[in-house]
């Protein structure tokens, strides 16, 4: 039975059964946003970041949003596994009233940031030798900037008619704001990886590292919209899902055939959040993608039969030891993915597991 589904889009297809799946081949990573889902992810990053790249000197762009900037901050801390071991106990472990107020969960949140980021390692994470993070935040405009829970439930449901029209309509009402890792030489990605959407860039520093992390994973209605992050004009930026909500980027567009390695927890790649609820719209940037999600009949073996989710909050009330305990097995289960592909990388047996994405 196969644990995972391994799924190329037409360059990355060709490129890897010419020529197998090496390191080098990795020209940049896409992590999405999707809340809890990340932790069948945990145990693959750990492995390519433990082992797989262990040697790498080039730079790795580190594109996220929401919990995919989460994971990959992590990861660029000096000892990556122990991060994300702390990140996942620290996210697993979150408890919240049922009539929490998005104050409450804002608070929650900053204390799973606080748990694996310190001052060290905010330096350690924005000045890493070759893993670039890249967090991707939206701006929210007009009625999308209010905190009131009725002017934000109008606002969106202008941006879903906008949405469904046309995706670009949006940048009426949403800006892309990227922290990317300061380079005094050159940026390494810039407007021609970021299309679609007004994108303005800040350098992401040790200052502004968790305001941004935490903006990114800002949750309308669930969490506060963040309006303060040093050196960052005065708004209301929220999370970066609502504009990237599966980083549907062209990344490797500045780089000769590099391919975008993308572990993932669904087959599908949805351009933004509001795009889950306009089925017809495809992927436009996924030619050079290498996509790695559980498969079906490994979900299928899961606790309740499927991958953590928000919702899980609800599901279980106030049984906080029942969904600790199925966030954790989900993420130990998750072991099988990262052993999967390392026998796929050891292998190269491409022809046998690798399909087009769809």
């Amino acid at each position: 039975m196969a644990v995972m589904d391994i799924r190329a889009g037409s360059r990355a297809y060709q490129h890897i059964l010419n020529n197998g799946l090496y390191p080098a081949d990795v020209a940049a990573m896409a992590g999405a946003a999707g809340g809890p889902k990340w932790l069948v992810l945990a145990a693959l990053d750990k492995f390519l970041f433990s082992d797989w790249f262990e040697d790498r000197k080039a730079c790795l762009p580190l594109v996220g949003a929401s919990a995919g900037s989460w994971r990959f901050a992590a990861l660029s801390c000096a000892d990556p596994v122990a991060s994300v071991d702390i990140l996942q106990e620290a996210y697993i472990t979150q408890c919240y009233d049922l009539k929490a107020s998005p104050l409450d969960v804002s608070l929650g949140a900053k204390a799973v940031l606080d748990a694996f980021i310190d001052d060290r390692s905010a330096a350690d994470i924005v000045g890493h030798h070759w893993a670039k993070p890249y967090i991707i935040v939206a701006r929210s405009k007009g009625l999308l900037a209010s905190d009131s829970s009725a002017v934000l439930g109008l606002g969106f449901a202008g941006a879903l008619a906008l949405n469904t029209l046309s995706r670009p309509l949006l940048t009426s009402v949403l800006q892309r704001v990227v922290f990317s890792p300061d380079q005094p030489s050159r940026t390494i990605l810039g407007q021609r990886e970021f299309p679609d959407f007004s994108t303005v860039f800040h350098p992401l520093t040790a200052q502004n590292l968790k305001s941004a992390l935490l903006a990114s994973g800002s949750i309308p209605f669930v969490m506060q919209a963040i309006h303060s992050i040093p050196a960052c004009p005065s708004a209301s930026y929220r999370d970066g899902g609502l504009i990237d909500y599966h980083i549907d980027l062209p990344l490797a567009a500045s780089s000769a055939g590099g391919i975008v390695l993308m572990p993932h927890f669904s087959h599908r790649i949805i351009p933004g959040w509001l795009d889950k609820f306009v089925p017809w719209r495809r992927s436009r940037h996924a030619d050079n993608v290498l996509l790695l999600s559980p498969s079906s009949t490994w979900i299928d073996r899961l606790r309740d039969r499927k991958i953590p989710d928000r919702r899980d909050f609800h599901r279980y009330g106030t049984d906080n030891a029942g969904r600790i305990r199925a966030w954790r097995e989900a993420a130990a289960a998750a072991e099988e993915l990262a052993d999967f592909f390392a026998e796929r990388l050891h292998r190269q047996d491409w022809e046998r597991h690798l399909r087009r994405i769809q």
